[in-house]
């Protein structure tokens, strides 16, 4: 608990370091509040399937998923600051955060975009399915390389 506070004493603040610990903390934290509410969010979907209709149901799930996106939009800042202090603890120029960013928005713009056109589900595969596909792997094989990156010790003596 003490780490946490920390973070959040830190919320604003991009210099110095964040050790492994604070930062997988950070990251348990941040898990133990979305994972319970994802869950809701699918026994909503799974029990009223469409929820067109069903005004309990309905607002529920909006109430959900502006709950659930207001809580990320707070803790966007801190986790951003305490990924940057990590990347720079384990030697890594922060920067690098950068890769990560740009290429999730793109693949969130292509993938909006899919859904937004594209909407049969008798159109065939085409291209833009494939890029999609290829697009959204390369996404997971950044992000799981960053999370080899979070994973690295101390450098006390770099940057």
């Amino acid at each position: 608990m003490k780490t946490l506070a920390e973070t959040f004493k830190r919320y604003f603040q991009f210099r110095g370091r964040a050790d492994r610990r604070e930062f997988w903390i950070w990251v348990l934290a941040m898990l133990a509040v979305s994972v319970p509410v994802v869950s809701i969010l699918a026994v909503i979907a799974f029990l009223f399937g469409n929820t067109a209709g069903h005004t309990v149901a309905e607002g529920a799930f909006h109430a959900t998923i502006d709950l659930l996106g207001l809580f990320w939009l707070v803790m966007f800042l801190p986790s951003l600051t305490v990924s940057v202090r990590r990347l720079r603890d384990a030697g890594i120029t922060p920067w690098l955060l950068l890769i990560p960013a740009a290429l999730g928005t793109f693949t969130l713009l292509v993938l909006m975009d899919r859904a937004l056109y594209n909407m049969s589900p008798n159109t065939p595969a085409n291209w833009s399915e494939t890029f999609a596909f290829v697009l959204t792997s390369v996404t997971a094989l950044v992000d799981i390389a960053f999370l080899i990156l979070f994973c690295l010790p101390s450098k006390k003596d770099s940057i």
